[in-house]
Formats: structure tokens, sequence, C-alpha cells
């Protein structure tokens, strides 16, 4: 079972690098990636915390984890369901003429799904307090603040429905109720968990 569970991560954040490398290959070809503008991607971000969590985690496979290293994997497991709900409802999925697909699939659903099956089946043996549902917030909300800032300042937004020329109070709505729903699924997450005891730091 360990070496199963460890396989199953570092296939997972595998997976998802070749994703990450395919999508950057597949704008440069469309002459439109630009490196910091593609990093400022929340999805880009999360699928980059998702590879650095896998591997971490496999490499405490069966040895008791940290309490940080709980909290850390359902933010990113937040971060991506955000992310996949986002990308099938408000960005109306696949773009047309995507060359991509897979690599557009993985970052926007197979990933959610690995860390989310990966926390499900090996999750702390307790369940965590919700009223510590909050430390998935902090990293989305630093993300927040930078792109907004940006949109003011050189008008590069990463998602439509940031764009500052809609009305800040447009923004505030859509973002503030994203933020809201984050909290919620993490406080799902952290009552969702199972079998591994929890080290605390």
């Amino acid at each position: 079972m360990t070496t199963a569970a460890r396989t199953w991560r570092l296939l997972g954040a595998a997976l998802i690098v070749a994703a990450l490398v395919a999508n950057v290959i597949g704008h440069h070809q469309q002459g439109d990636f630009a490196f910091w503008d593609t990093l400022g991607f929340f999805s880009h971000q999360s699928n980059i915390l998702a590879v650095i969590l896998l591997v971490v985690v496999a490499r405490f496979t069966g040895r008791p984890r940290p309490l940080w290293l709980e909290y850390a994997r359902a933010s990113v497991a937040t971060y991506l369901v955000i992310v996949t709900v986002v990308f099938w409802t408000l960005l109306g999925g696949f773009e047309v003429g995507d060359p991509y697909r897979w690599a557009t699939l993985t970052m926007h659903g197979i990933a959610c799904a690995i860390v989310l099956v990966d926390w499900l089946l090996e999750g702390p043996r307790e369940p965590q307090p919700i009223r510590r549902a909050w430390v998935v917030l902090p990293y989305a909300l630093v993300w927040i603040t930078v792109a907004l800032v940006r949109g003011a300042t050189d008008g590069w937004v990463p998602y439509p429905f940031m764009d500052p020329r809609d009305g800040y109070a447009h923004v505030s709505i859509v973002v503030g109720g994203i933020v809201v729903v984050g909290l919620a699924i993490g406080a799902g997450l952290f009552r969702l968990t199972r079998w591994r005891v929890v080290t605390p730091v």
C-alpha cells in the first residue's frame, strides 16, 4: 500500500508537470506566451503547488505527516476545486482551437481529482476543527491582491471577471463570492478526513 500510494503521488505530479509544459508550449506556438502573465494565472500557480505538494507528501508516505502539511494539502485541494469550477462555469471551458486540450483538462479537472482523491484516501485520522478552515485563505488573498494591483496599474488581468473596467463593485461581488465558496470548501475538507495520524508541529 505504501509503495502504491507513493507511486500514485509521483505519477500524479508527473502528469501535472507534463500538462503545464504542454500548456506553455501551446501558448508559445500561438505567440501569446509571456512568462509573468502565464505565472500570474491562479490555475497555473495552483497546479505548480499541487506538483510540489504531491512530491513532498510522497516522501511522507507510510509516516505521520506534520500538521502544516495537512493544512497545505487542504489548501491546494481547495484551490484546485475553485480552479475547476471557475473554468467550467465562469470561463466557459475549452477555448476554440485549443491545441492541447488534454493539458487544459488536466490542469482544470484531473489535477483537482488527483489531490481530492489523495486527501480522501489518506487524510488525517481526526477531522480538523472547522474554525481553522481560514488557513486556506491567505495564499489566495495575496494572489487576489497582486492581481487587482496589476489590473489597476499595467492593465493586465488574469480573468475577465477581475477586469476593473467593469467596476470594482462587480469585481468585489464575484471575487468575494469565490472567496466565500473557497472557505466553505476548506471547511468541508476539514470534516472529510480519514485514517492517518497527524503529528502536531
